[in-house]
Order: structure tokens, then C-alpha cells, then sequence
């Protein structure tokens, strides 16, 4: 084999010499376009293609391992690694609970989120009454599991996200309700287990980017995180930050649930061109990152004690090829906590902005939030940022 240890990247090198696996489900970068290989691997029976990455010769797939070991002798290829799991940061109670006692509160009545389109890459979102009527605000739902083809949401994570961005919860006793005339584009990458591949990632990335003028997409919340350092992968999804950014497409992503130490910060919350948000739990919050280069956390933001409308995972949106109406929900709630939701919530308040200005870029929102935050008192800046965001102060 013609330097095969440097083709590999070490996490596959290693199970690959034990051959212990009939299939791999990799990503392989290509030195340059090679239409003829992807031809031939399109025609092979030993290969799946989940994705191609043309415009930067990527391919995402699962082969066997017979043909893993004839790829590493191409020409063509540079690098390969195993493709890395990637999990959603939010959590929920195990059983609902009745509505809790709660009074409304509001930052600018006059701001809404209308006209404004959060793109989200997550388990679903469910047809609430909230996001189908009157309007339909569910501009686009592509179910990258499944591949059904209405909305539905077999999890719950997603329409929590859905809910804190553009619908009301109740958070410490408050009904908060923000961005309620948002419009959305939900991509189903995440299954019922919280879990999802990087490849399935990088296809729903490349959908929204393909059509994000199409869509008028002007934020993206990616509310998961990848727990390791994997410096190709990592290159891959910076990329995408990059070239969403040059589209004035905001970027949020959480800082992750991983333990408060000052090795916590991994994966996603590396990256620059994004807004990453921690959570407002100083004792479960990872650390990050405070020095003249980085600042992570960007900000942080609710964490825990939120109150969703409920839903029902159960349901299924068609069968047969005939739509499937979604049952009624009993008025209860869910209680859900992490990063993501912290996430979501920032979200919300740039739709806010955005609605105000929709010129404002991911420069432009991280010079109003360094005015609008305020630091809390003895806490580390690598743990809170910039700190806590006055929202009056933001929106005014």
C-alpha cells in the first residue's frame, strides 16, 4: 500500500488494521474533482453514497472494506476518515406537567420576527397550530431519516427549539414569546435517539446553503455538538460557516453539556463565524476559551426551567402516501434544559434584530451584544463571555 498511514486519519487507522469491520462509513476528501471515480463508485455494490460535496471534492459514504483498501491506492484520494456522531444538547423531564402559574412579559411588541426565516438542523418540528395557522410558518421540512415528506418530529428536541425561537414558553414563571411570526426551514438530520452523523449534517448544510436565497434565510441554529477533536471534519463544517456567513446568515450553535473544567470545550464550539452560546448554570456549564484570539462562550443564556407545549413522538405524518393529521395535545407541558435551549433563545432575539435591521451580519450582532451584555460578578470569562444579554437594552 502507497502511504496508507497518511491517508487514513488515525481513528480509522487503527480499526482498519484489525479488520474487524465488513463496512465503514467514512468521509473522504479528493485532491481535486474526479468524475470518473464518483461514477464508478456510484455503480458499485460495495458502496452507499449518503453525500457528495463537489464544489470541495468531498464524499460522504459507507463502503466495504475491500474497497477501502483499493481506495487508499488511488491517486485521487487525499484523506479519509470515519465519519463522527454527532448529539443534540438539550434534555427533558421524563413525564409533563400541568401549565404552570405564570404572567406574560414582553421586550418590544412591535418586533416580531416576521418576514425573517430560521433555518434548523434537528430532530423535526411537529404541526403545531402555532406553526400552521393561520399562516403555515414551516416554509420547508426535508426528513433526512425517514424521508417522509410532511412535518412531524418523532423526538421533541426540534420543536423545543422551534417553540423557544418562534412560539411562546414559559421560563421562571414568565410566558416569553419573541420571534412568534418567524417563518422556518427544518431539516430532519437527528433520529429518536437524540443522534446523527456528520455526513447528514454536511447534506442538510449543503441543502440550505444551495437554496438559502431561495428561501430568504437570514439565521441558522445548529442547536448539537461533536465530542471530539477531529481537525478534518472540523475543516469541513468551517467551511460552511464561511460561506453561510459571506450570505449574512447568522450562525448559532451551543457551547455543549459537557462537565465544568477547563478541557470541556470540543467540536463545533472551536469554530469561528457562529455566535456560541453557553448556559446560565454555572455549575453544570462547560468552560471555554478567554484570550485575545478567542472568546468562548460568546454570551450565555436560559438554561433550565423551561416549559414546552407538549407533543406527541408517536405520531407518524403519512401512511401510504396519504397525509396523516396529528393528534390533538392535551394542554400539559415538558420541561426542557441545556444548551441548546440557551441557543434557541439567542436565536430568537437576532430574528428580533434581523426584523430590525436585515442588513446585520455576524460581525454587526457580536459588536451589539459586547454593548448590550453585562458580565456577572466573579464568574470567568471563559465560563460566561460576554455574560448575560439586556434584552431591552438590545431591542431598543
Amino acid at each position: 500500500m502507497i502511504n496508507f498511514k497518511k491517508k487514513l486519519h488515525s481513528n480509522l487507522l487503527n480499526i482498519f488494521k484489525k479488520n474487524i469491520l465488513t463496512n465503514y462509513r467514512v468521509i473522504i476528501k479528493l485532491k481535486s474533482p474526479s468524475p470518473k471515480l464518483i461514477k464508478k463508485l456510484k455503480n458499485s455494490t460495495q458502496c452507499k453514497i449518503i453525500h457528495i460535496l463537489e464544489h470541495i471534492n468531498i464524499l460522504c459514504l459507507i463502503i466495504t472494506h475491500r474497497l477501502l483498501s483499493n481506495l487508499i491506492e488511488y491517486p485521487e484520494i487525499d484523506y479519509i476518515s470515519l465519519d463522527a456522531e454527532i448529539f443534540l444538547c438539550a434534555n427533558k423531564t421524563l413525564s409533563s406537567v400541568k401549565t404552570p402559574d405564570s404572567k406574560v412579559i414582553s421586550y418590544n411588541s412591535n418586533l416580531t420576527g416576521k418576514n425573517i426565516t430560521v433555518g434548523l438542523i434537528d430532530s423535526g418540528i411537529y404541526p403545531l397550530e402555532s406553526f400552521t395557522k393561520p399562516k403555515n410558518r414551516i416554509k420547508l421540512f426535508k426528513d433526512l431519516i425517514n424521508d417522509y415528506i410532511y412535518p412531524y418530529d418523532d423526538n421533541g428536541h426540534g420543536t423545543a427549539m422551534c417553540t423557544i425561537i418562534g412560539d411562546k414558553f414559559i421560563y421562571k414563571n414568565n410566558i416569553i414569546k419573541n420571534a412568534s411570526e418567524c417563518d422556518f426551514c427544518v431539516i430532519k438530520a437527528f433520529d429518536k435517539y437524540n443522534k446523527s452523523y456528520c455526513s447528514l449534517i454536511f447534506k442538510a448544510l449543503d441543502l440550505l446553503y444551495e437554496n438559502s436565497t431561495k428561501l430568504n434565510l437570514q439565521l441558522l441554529c445548529l442547536p448539537f455538538e461533536l465530542n471530539e477533536f477531529n481537525e478534518f471534519i472540523l475543516t469541513i463544517f468551517q467551511y460552511f460557516f464561511d460561506e453561510l456567513s459571506k450570505q449574512n446568515i447568522i450562525i448559532t450553535i451551543p457551547l455543549g453539556n459537557n462537565s465544568s473544567n477547563y478541557t470541556s470545550l470540543k467540536g463545533l464550539s472551536l469554530l469561528n463565524n457562529c455566535i456560541t452560546v453557553g448556559g446560565l448554570n454555572l455549575n453544570e456549564s462547560s468552560c471555554g476559551i478567554s484570550n485575545k484570539k478567542l472568546l468562548k462562550p460568546t454570551l450565555i443564556s436560559i438554561y433550565e426551567n423551561i416549559y414546552l407545549s407538549n407533543i406527541d413522538p408517536k405520531y407518524v405524518p403519512e401512511r401510504n402516501n396519504q397525509y396523516i393529521y396529528p393528534p390533538k395535545i392535551k394542554n400539559s407541558f415538558v420541561e426542557y434544559f441545556g444548551t441548546s435551549c440557551s441557543c434557541a433563545y439567542i436565536c430568537s432575539l437576532l430574528a428580533l434584530l434581523k426584523q430590525k435591521n436585515i442588513s446585520i451580519n455576524i460581525r454587526d450582532s457580536l459588536s451589539l451584544l459586547k454593548l448590550c451584555c453585562n458580565k456577572i460578578q466573579d464568574v470567568d470569562t471563559s465560563i460566561q463571555g460576554l455574560g448575560t444579554v439586556n434584552v431591552n437594552q438590545l431591542l431598543e
